[in-house]
């Protein structure tokens, strides 16, 4: 059963965040607010710091400065308590490692696996409690990937690696969802089927957060939009944000910011050879 949390306060609060890669900042002066049990998309051009965003909120990257908070209180308490799950534009999976899909969305519930008796972890699967296989069993309904949880994950298509990727992000039964470019490279059928399976989780209470360029997709679905290159370039409903003209002013502020970065950069190189 999914914990249930407070839905009147942010799920999500983002304050003063700077971060950087190596000496070029990606992020500044992030302030921003992501409301509990709806669905906020995150808009940007290619290398806005969506992704960096989505690997601070996770804990695998640390920023320069600023604080991350989950229902007002530290994100890394909800990490560790398994109430966030990612689902990454890229998996760092084999896909050609001989392990089938049922395994593959188990994966989402070692997590969890932490709070059972020792003898249970030590043991091979058949063993785990019941309910960590009753979570993969409704993730792979969810996704209708049940008729193929033996199958390799080698032998999938493009759409169905994505759809068993959020299936194992379901699987965790987590509070908030993010996801990081869930439709990018999917078959029109999965795209439908993942934007549906997102509805049901949001109509459930949970609270999802997607990286996407489907401004149609989002344009229907979401209830909050995030206009993002380095800087916030703007929040609010899908009919203020993705407008044509909203959207124009993030597609010059993309190229505006890259001819800044070109001009500061020999400076930059300059100072450093000097000093």
């Amino acid at each position: 059963m999914t914990t249930s949390l407070p839905s009147t306060m942010a799920a999500i609060e983002v304050a003063g965040l700077y971060v950087a890669y190596q000496r070029q900042t990606v992020l500044e002066d992030i302030h921003l607010t992501f409301p509990a049990g709806k669905w906020t998309a995150i808009v940007g051009p290619n290398g806005a710091g969506k992704s960096t965003l989505f690997h601070v909120l996770t804990g695998s990257m640390k920023p320069l400065q600023g604080s991350v908070k989950a229902f007002d209180e530290p994100i890394a308490k909800h990490r560790r308590a398994g109430r966030i799950a990612y689902m990454a534009q890229r998996e760092a999976i084999e896909w050609d490692f001989p392990v089938s899909v049922w395994d593959t969305v188990m994966g989402g519930r070692y997590g969890h696996m932490r709070s059972d008796a020792l003898w249970r972890r030590l043991l091979p699967a058949r063993w785990h409690h019941a309910r960590h296989s009753e979570a993969v069993h409704e993730a792979l309904v969810a996704v209708n990937m049940l008729d193929l949880a033996d199958r390799p994950i080698g032998a999938l298509s493009g759409g169905q690696k994505k759809r068993v990727l959020l299936a194992r992000a379901l699987a965790q039964q987590a509070s908030i969802l993010l996801l990081d470019e869930p439709l990018a490279g999917v078959d029109p059928p999965s795209e439908k089927l993942i934007l549906s399976v997102l509805r049901r989780e949001r109509e459930a209470g949970k609270t999802v957060i997607m990286v996407t360029h489907d401004m149609p997709g989002a344009r229907r679905y979401v209830d909050h939009v995030v206009l993002i290159n380095r800087f916030v370039r703007g929040t609010g409903t899908p009919e203020e944000m993705l407008s044509e003209a909203k959207l124009a002013e993030l597609a010059v502020s993309s190229i505006e910011q890259t001819v800044n970065d070109r001009q500061i950069m020999p400076v930059a190189s300059n100072s450093s050879g000097q000093g």
